[in-house]
């Protein structure tokens, strides 16, 4: 819009001007709860991070020899979700979506 609008130059000369409010204001911002102190929020989710990367490296280390986590995803797509492979890609999956539950049900 133009400046040199009339309309427009009244509608923002009044919208400066202060409402009486009787006091309102000073009294409604009185009786709100003072402001809590701000927490760090970083930190949970850099440890549920960290937790989860220790839970696949786990799950990983502890797999027995010459699992691979593709083998264990073929095996579970051929309906063989009880080898070693597909035991070891079932528990990294599961750590991962543990950490996101905790994160998506994280209310503060």
């Amino acid at each position: 819009m133009s400046t040199n609008d009339p309309l427009e130059r009244l509608l923002r000369e009044d919208a400066r001007m202060p409402i009486a409010d009787d006091g309102f204001t000073p009294r409604m911002l009185s009786c709100l709860p003072s402001p809590r102190a701000v927490r760090a929020t970083w930190w949970k989710p850099a440890l549920i991070l960290g937790s989860t990367v220790l839970g696949s490296a786990l799950a990983m280390v502890f797999a027995p020899e010459g699992t691979s986590l593709a083998q264990g995803f073929i095996d579970i797509t051929h309906s063989r979700p009880l080898t070693s492979a597909a035991l070891t890609g079932l528990a990294t999956c599961a750590a991962l979506i543990i950490s996101a539950l905790v994160l998506a049900a994280d209310v503060e």
